[in-house]
């Protein structure tokens, strides 16, 4: 075993790497804890649950750090409980310490903050979650299983979040938003509905973090943020709604239909930004500050994907950025890639300004 030191609180953790050990640690997710902190901090609730804790870090930190008044750490491994109880004691705070199912004890409990934070995907655990959370709680939710998000096994992704994922050159944002859809799909089975509020994908994984709102008129209103996005696999053309055939080359398109509103709530990512500059956490900082500016459009334009699909030279993304705002479209540098472009331009004066 080691001391692994992280924000406020001080664990113990296996030796070498995390993947190869019994109990999961993964140092490359301080990242993502500290923006919980934060979120938890912001949102104050009274009772979390870590349903997939692990070596504990997550829920000690929200409990030592957030302080939230009341924390359960739960996981199915007995060894992880072990190792979280000596954890609790060694920061010397008071939670609840559970051995269950993780979708076992979100049916048996209710909570108005819970984090879902697993190995691969969280599907198998979204309706627990789903009727656990209680009105105007929120949700956190992780995912590692980007091969489905991406395009690479679309069945994977219909199975696992009823929609079939795309390989179209933005696969990072229409993945969180086949997340984001799944959703609010499951709490719409309770009457609740779930608008996201602070959403990214870094490295390995997908972040989400929405509220909670209950009532059958909220859920209605919800999905009517829902649309198709079209996309062409021959020339790269892609348009929000319906369409069968590219409005470009005339090929037929492939369609999902996902929740195709703002993933980033500007009024909330400033709170979450002032809380990151009080915690001196400044790469998350900057992180929810580029993503409090991202543009309302569900999809962006990735030059090297363009320049293949029109056999075109790839440009700088700030010369394209400067053709387009000559021509009266507003643009701005995709928060998903280096090499992507936001705009609400039509596809043709993209590829227009490309040439």
């Amino acid at each position: 075993m080691k001391t692994v030191k992280e924000g406020e609180v001080e664990i113990e953790v296996h030796e070498g790497e995390s993947y190869d050990k019994e109990v999961f640690y993964n140092p490359k997710m301080e990242f993502d804890r500290n923006l919980s902190v934060a979120v938890a901090s912001v949102v104050e609730p009274q009772r979390a649950c870590d349903a997939l804790s692990a070596s504990g870090i997550r829920g000690i930190r929200y409990k030592k750090e957030s302080e939230v008044p009341e924390v359960w750490l739960n996981d199915a491994n007995p060894e992880s409980v072990e190792l979280i109880k000596k954890n609790v004691q060694r920061n010397g705070i008071d939670v609840e310490v559970r051995n269950k199912d993780a979708a076992v004890l979100l049916r048996e409990e209710d909570f108005n903050f819970i984090d879902i934070d697993p190995f691969g995907s969280p599907a198998e655990f979204l309706d627990a979650a789903s009727g656990s959370i209680r009105r105007g709680g929120f949700l956190a939710v992780s995912a590692t299983d980007t091969s489905s998000f991406f395009g690479t096994y679309p069945r994977v992704s219909k199975r696992r979040y009823a929609r079939k994922s795309m390989k179209t050159g933005y696969n990072k944002e229409l993945g969180l938003r086949i997340l984001v859809s799944a959703i609010i799909e499951s709490l719409g089975r309770y009457k609740k509905t779930f608008y996201p509020r602070l959403c990214y994908f870094k490295e390995h994984y997908a972040r989400i973090f929405g509220e909670v709102v209950e009532g059958a008129k909220e859920v209605k209103e919800n999905f009517k943020n829902f649309d198709y996005i079209s996309h062409c696999f021959s020339c790269g053309w892609r348009e929000k709604g319906y369409h069968e055939e590219c409005g470009l080359c005339g090929n037929e398109t492939r369609r999902t239909k996902v929740y195709a509103s703002k993933l980033n709530t500007q009024s909330f990512c400033k709170k979450i930004i002032e809380e990151c500059k009080e915690r001196k956490f400044y790469e998350e900082r900057r992180k929810v500050q580029d993503l409090s500016e991202d543009m309302d459009v569900p999809y962006h334009y990735d030059l090297h994907y363009i320049a293949k699909k029109q056999s075109l030279p790839v440009i700088k993304t700030e010369k394209l950025m400067r053709r387009l705002g000559e021509r009266g479209y507003k643009t701005r540098k995709s928060v998903y890639s280096p090499t992507a472009v936001k705009t609400k331009a039509p596809f043709e004066e993209v590829v227009d300004c490309m040439d």
